[in-house]
């Protein structure tokens, strides 16, 4: 008979996904993910698989939060330029509020794997279509009311948007100050304007 498991699947892989974040796919080895999650090596096998497969399942577990988060936010009701305002606003301040300045688990998978691992780039480009797709569903509403400027299509706006947002995510490990980033922030969403 198989012996239940003796920890919570969820907290061990947001453990893992903290440390993948903080230090990097090729910087965590397994027993680094045994020891920050409190899990036996064998057991985060028995669970997960090998290492790079727990790094799947935090970046999926990521995006998930991510796109819901998205969903959310674009959802509020009122004129989109104060939602992507506050979109803008909201990210900045999780971004200075993070000593470790980690920026975005997502943004750092696509610096460290993109393009080289096939499985994390096909993960992440499923995600950034899919927040891109939620964006620009969106700005065509906002275009078509005449809210915003019309002079790109909504899908090239949202995809510069969208990579707007990761900038913020990088910068923040090179300027880690508020008032660079707001600038920036500001920079960016001038595109909407008529």
């Amino acid at each position: 008979m198989a012996r239940p498991k003796e920890f919570n699947e969820s907290r061990a892989l947001a453990a893992a996904m903290g440390l993948f974040w903080e230090r990097g796919y090729e910087a965590t080895a397994m027993r680094d993910l045994s020891a920050h999650t409190g899990v036996a090596i064998s057991s985060l096998y028995a669970t997960f698989g090998g290492k790079h497969d727990i790094y799947l399942a935090a970046l999926a577990e990521y995006r998930r939060a991510e796109v819901a988060e998205m969903e959310q936010r674009l959802a509020a009701p009122g004129p989109l330029r104060g939602t992507l305002a506050d979109i803008f606003a909201r990210l900045i301040e999780r971004l200075m509020a993070d000593p470790a300045r980690r920026g975005s688990f997502t943004l750092n998978a696509a610096v460290e794997l993109g393009g080289q691992d096939q499985s994390v780039t096909a993960q992440l480009r499923q995600h950034f279509d899919e927040v891109a797709i939620l964006l620009a569903g969106r700005l065509a509403a906002a275009q078509a009311a005449g809210e915003i400027a019309g002079r790109f299509p909504a899908a090239d706006l949202a995809h510069f948007l969208l990579f707007g947002l990761y900038a913020l995510a990088m910068m923040v490990k090179v300027y880690p100050d508020r008032p660079h980033l707001e600038r920036a922030a500001a920079v960016t969403l001038a595109v909407l304007d008529n």
